[in-house]
This record gives C-alpha cells, structure tokens and sequence, in this order.
C-alpha cells in the first residue's frame, strides 16, 4: 500500500482547497507567504516543544539512575529517554486515533495494525487545532482596534472639514486627533494583517489534515488500528493481556532497577 506524504503548503494548494481554508485565507484578506510563515512558526512551536519534553525526560531518566546508585553511560539515558518519549507520543496518537475511527473488529494482527496506524498518523500534516482559539480571538481583538480607530478617524476628519471657520487652536487639536487616529488605524491595520495570516495558517492546516485523514487508503489503515486499540483494551479488561492496553509492549524503556 502506497501512503500520501505530507508535502509543504504551496499556492497551488492554497487554490485547490476551493470551499475549505483558502477561501477563508482570502476573506481574511492574508497573503499566501505570511500563512506559510504562520505554519512555519506553529510548527517550529512544536518541534521546540518536543525538544523541550526530551530534555525533560532525559533528566528524570538520570535522576531514577541516581536514586539507585547506578551511573549509567549518557548513551544509554539518551536512549531510554527517547524511548520513553516515543512511547508518549505513541500513546497520544493512539488517544486520537480512538476518536478519528471507532470501526468495528476485523481479524487481522492487532500488534501490526496498531503500529502500523500509529505510523500513518504520525505522518499526517500536524495538529494546529489548539492555536485556534487564541488565533480566532486575536484576529477579533485586532479587527475590532482597527474598526474603532478608523471610526475615529473618520469622525475627526468630518470635523476638521466643518471647523474651516473655527479658532486655529481647535482646528490643531482636530488635526492631532485626526493624525492619532490615522496612526491607530494604519498600526492595528498591519496587526490585523498578520493575525489574519495566523488564522487562515490555522484553517489551512486543519483542512489539510483532515482531506489527508479521509483519504481511503489512510482510513483503511486508521480503521484497522482503531480495532486493533479496542480489542487490546477490551483483553485488558478480561485480563487475557497487560495491564496497560494503550499499545503493544514493544521496545519499551526499562526503568532502572528492573530486571530485563
């Protein structure tokens, strides 16, 4: 079987998404390269985030090593530390893939088809969903700064022009508004722009990942994983296998002390 690859966002897929997010990118009014940036930077959030969780677990590794007295190579505590995070990534994946597909239970080898969904959904294009909301209300924020400077600035203009009898110094201090005003618009105008980019990055990203999952070669494989997920826990819960049923026990860290 022949997966999709996740391949970067380009213009020419912007267009092809027709009713999904690059009509949303457009009535955002975002340009095509600030939403690339936008993903680029959502991405790169991650990777720091993942990076960040490794460092973590390495130090717990090594700080359960030092509880027992043992000084293991730095080799090894990499390892197990990478073990330990791909476990949890695992896990995650498998938490979500339960909720992408509940199928019914097929025959086939629970071990291969969960690995082997866990592996597609690991390729998929990644989760933005949780930079949504802060990205939604903060295109509303900026929108509503720009509406109410430009209402300012619309109001001291008709004043300006209907003070041309009036004393100089209020017709100073309407050009002052006036200029605020214009300042305000132009500054929340240029947030909104790259807000608006934050957004539709978001959008794109969800309506690729999800065309991505309902392709039928990816749904075959998602969909024999989900079965696969529930029958180990359904084993679990008879006590015909582990105590944990999130995945298959395979290549798992030891943790220090046990016996291998």
């Amino acid at each position: 079987m022949t997966l999709p690859s996740h391949a970067p966002t380009s213009d020419a897929s912007l267009s092809r998404l027709g009713d999904g997010a690059g009509q949303a990118a457009a009535r955002l009014g975002a340009d095509p390269d600030a939403v690339r940036a936008a993903l680029d930077e959502f991405d790169a959030t991650l990777r720091r985030r993942e990076q960040r969780r490794r460092a973590a677990t390495r130090e717990l590794v090594a700080e359960l090593y030092a509880r027992d007295g043992v000084t293991p190579s730095p080799e090894r505590v990499d390892t197990e530390a990478k073990a330990a995070c791909a476990q949890e990534r695992d896990e995650r994946l498998a938490a979500e893939l339960r909720r992408l597909v509940p199928p019914p239970l097929t025959d086939r080898e629970l071990d291969r088809d969960c690995q082997a969904a866990l592996h597609v959904l690991a390729t998929a294009p990644r989760f933005l969903a949780e930079f949504q909301p802060a990205a939604e209300q903060r295109h509303g924020a900026e929108q509503a700064s720009r509406d109410r400077f430009a209402t300012r600035e619309a109001e001291a203009a008709g004043l300006l022009e209907e003070a041309r009898s009036w004393p100089l110094r209020q017709r100073r201090r309407l050009r002052r508004e006036l200029a605020e005003a214009t300042r305000g618009r132009q500054a929340a105008a240029y947030r909104l722009r790259a807000a608006a980019a934050r957004l539709a990055a978001v959008q794109l990203r969800q309506t690729q990942r999800a065309a991505w999952l309902a392709q039928p070669t990816v749904q075959e494989v998602l969909g024999a994983g989900a079965a696969a997920l529930r029958e180990l826990h359904d084993r679990a819960q008879d006590g015909e296998a582990a105590a944990t049923a999130e995945l298959p026990a395979v290549d798992w860290p030891v943790a220090p002390g046990v016996a291998r």
